[in-house]
């Protein structure tokens, strides 16, 4: 079976998009199916990273504003139509499924790149915009979760929704005899952190002046910050640099308490049992990380706009010293994304 992807990585973007895409094609291939990817090499991308896991990468190109684009479709850098038209020139074969994640792209151009793709999956999380599809896969929960998509979806769509689809490695499904270690803080604010979150939070770390406060500090291979925060690091023992991480489960069992963004990592480190204080990088990811406050799986800290290494410094130092409620976090997430299901569930749909 051959499948096509189109997804998009950048500074802007973030790399969430990509790495979930990434997670699922693994999951394809190891089924037999051949996987292709198409994406467009906007500033700040991670394409490296899909030609670095053997997949083909077809690129399309970077066109100068001719018109203003609105809403989520800047994130193109061209109109729906024009990228329908940008992927078909590229493509010279057909394909059993098109996988779209992408905000800028909705219904219209998944119906002319029908032409060469037979069915069509899309993931999303927004709910703002008709598809059209087989499957529609949106892995976050909120109170309405079941029929955010009632009116968005053709009658013969089948959706995929909630954490029980998350898109998550087989690492995080594995079993790991390690230890969580007192007063050891994970940070990640996703791939690209435009806010500076992470030099903020390492700031934060250092100025707590307790020896027993340790870190593992992640951060994605782009990031525009990472020539000072591997200075940073490297001048404390206390803190530990990982880029691009590829041990992430590992280091979420091993840890006592998160300090990152939505989206995506919620699921990761709810599977991992893990407490954790969230800052929102994105307006979709503020209904889904209230919810999650509210169900008691982890505190939300607000926007980053309103972040400092001040008030990161002050939450540490208050959410360090509550291990029951810390405790009681870490089981409220737990409960929140089943052991079975995931990646492998999504596939079975998709080889049906």
């Amino acid at each position: 079976m051959k499948i096509l992807v189109r997804t998009d990585s950048s500074q802007r973007i973030g790399s969430g998009h990509l790495m979930r895409c990434l997670t699922l094609a693994d999951a394809l291939r190891r089924q037999g199916c051949e996987v292709h990817f198409i994406s467009r090499p906007h500033p700040g991308h991670n394409l490296r990273l899909i030609e670095q896991a053997g997949y083909p990468l077809l690129q399309l190109p970077l066109h100068p504003a001719q018109e203003p684009l609105a809403g989520y479709q800047n994130w193109l850098g061209c109109t729906e139509q024009q990228d329908a038209r940008d992927c078909l020139t590229q493509l010279k074969t057909t394909y059993q499924w098109l996988i779209v994640d992408h905000y800028g792209l909705a219904a219209n151009f998944c119906q002319q790149l029908r032409a060469r793709c037979q069915r069509v999956m899309v993931i999303d999380d927004l709910a703002n915009r008709t598809h059209d599809c087989e499957l529609l896969l949106d892995q976050n929960l909120l109170p309405n979760y079941q029929q955010r998509y009632a009116a968005l979806l053709p009658t013969h769509c089948q959706p995929l929704l909630g954490p029980e689809f998350a898109l998550l490695r087989d690492e995080f499904y594995q079993a790991d005899a390690v230890e969580r270690t007192p007063a050891h803080i994970l940070v990640f604010f996703g791939g690209s952190d435009l806010y500076g979150l992470t030099r903020q939070t390492v700031d934060a770390i250092l100025a707590l002046k307790e020896p027993a406060v340790t870190a593992d500090i992640v951060i994605g291979e782009a990031h525009p910050e990472r020539q000072a925060l591997q200075q940073r690091c490297a001048s404390s023992k206390r803190l530990e640099l990982h880029v691009q991480c590829q041990n992430m489960a590992h280091l979420m069992r091993k840890a006592q308490l998160m300090l990152g963004a939505g989206g995506s990592t919620h699921w990761e480190r709810c599977i991992s049992a893990l407490p954790a204080l969230v800052v929102t990088v994105a307006d979709n990811q503020v209904a889904t990380t209230r919810y999650l406050q509210q169900l008691g799986a982890c505190h939300w800290l607000g926007p980053a706009s309103e972040q400092s290494a001040a008030s990161f410094k002050a939450a540490l130092s208050h959410w360090l010293s509550q291990q029951a409620q810390l405790k009681q976090m870490g089981q409220c997430a737990a409960r929140l994304v089943p052991k079975s299901g995931g990646t492998r569930a999504v596939v079975r749909h998709l080889l049906v």
